[in-house]
């Protein structure tokens, strides 16, 4: 009898090969009902990232003192505080949902779509951040008792609460999931940042009715299903490998998991990234003619403030 992460991952290529995603995003699409608040979340994509930087066991420069002094204070002192006092109480939620529904493997598409129905009135970015902050709260504290566990008596008492002798101890075996989940990761930071910046683009200059948005627009609901849909997968291993410790073996089938969902992730980013560059030059192609034709009007009234008589002239 299969066990319950073999089906979870017969499940995970069975949905990602399927070919009924169309039907899959029309119930997605009738989970959003944004009530129009506006979040201005670059602040909160910047702490995530630094939390990546810092977790992330692969890095070679984990920074002095002073340094991280300076980014625990930025954190602080960013005029993200009122932001953060609105949605903590969402993030701690989406994370809860992950961690109990992630335990023990089960259904991830409904896990997914269970967290849009969370987070059904807020905008497309603001969902991803959300998903994206409530997975690295758990990630970081997972790599903060690591590092400290065998210098600090309470992160030593957090592991073995955690039963996470195990995955130490077989650090080097897991190796190729932990590597696979950082790819991942860094895969889904990207295509949040290109997500995000949509919602930047200067309205002076593009309307919601520029094809070259329109276009882009069409793709990012999908997209944020499959961003959030790749968080639940590193969420799944990062629990199996705590909770199974010695019996979690499968890490050649998670690592071409991660790496599939990676790819797919990778390919959305790449085709988003392009459409964006085509939103930015129609920006830059408004803003230059706009600038032409107010240089061609100032010169018009210089010649004549200037020149009168020759101007009167040369309008008849």
């Amino acid at each position: 009898m299969p066990t319950t992460r073999t089906r979870h991952a017969r499940g995970d290529r069975h949905m990602f090969s399927s070919s009924d995603e169309n039907a899959m995003m029309k119930n997605i699409l009738a989970t959003h009902a944004p009530d129009g608040t506006y979040f201005d979340v670059m602040p909160l994509l910047k702490i995530i990232e630094d939390i990546m930087h810092w977790a992330n066991p692969d890095t070679s420069h984990h920074g002095t003192q002073p340094e991280i002094d300076a980014i625990v204070e930025s954190v602080i002192y960013n005029d993200i505080n009122e932001m953060l006092e609105v949605l903590a109480l969402t993030i701690n939620k989406v994370s809860c949902e992950i961690s109990c529904k992630c335990n023990g493997g089960g259904d991830a598409h409904a896990t997914t779509t269970g967290i849009f129905n969370m987070l059904s009135h807020y905008g497309w970015d603001v969902k991803a951040i959300i998903t994206l902050a409530a997975f690295m709260v758990n990630y970081g504290e997972f790599w903060l008792v690591v590092h400290l566990c065998t210098s600090n008596p309470l992160a030593k008492s957090l592991a073995q609460l955690k039963q996470m002798h195990d995955v130490l101890e077989r650090g080097e075996a897991l190796k190729p999931s932990f590597e696979a989940v950082t790819n991942l990761i860094r895969a889904m930071i990207d295509l949040t940042r290109c997500i995000v910046r949509f919602k930047d683009l200067p309205e002076q200059y593009i309307s919601r009715e520029t094809p070259e948005l329109v276009a882009a627009t069409a793709h990012i609901p999908t997209a944020v299903y499959w961003l959030i849909r790749s968080i639940v997968a590193c969420a799944s291993i990062l629990i199996n490998l705590i909770g199974m410790g010695h019996e979690h073996i499968t890490t050649t089938t998670e690592a071409w998991e991660l790496s599939s969902f990676a790819h797919k992730i990778s390919n959305i980013h790449d085709h988003l990234k392009n459409q964006l560059d085509l939103c930015n030059h129609h920006i830059r192609k408004c803003s230059l003619a706009l600038s032409e034709r107010s240089d061609h009007s100032f010169l018009s009234k210089r010649l004549r403030q200037t020149n009168p008589e020759k101007s009167r002239k040369s309008s008849n």
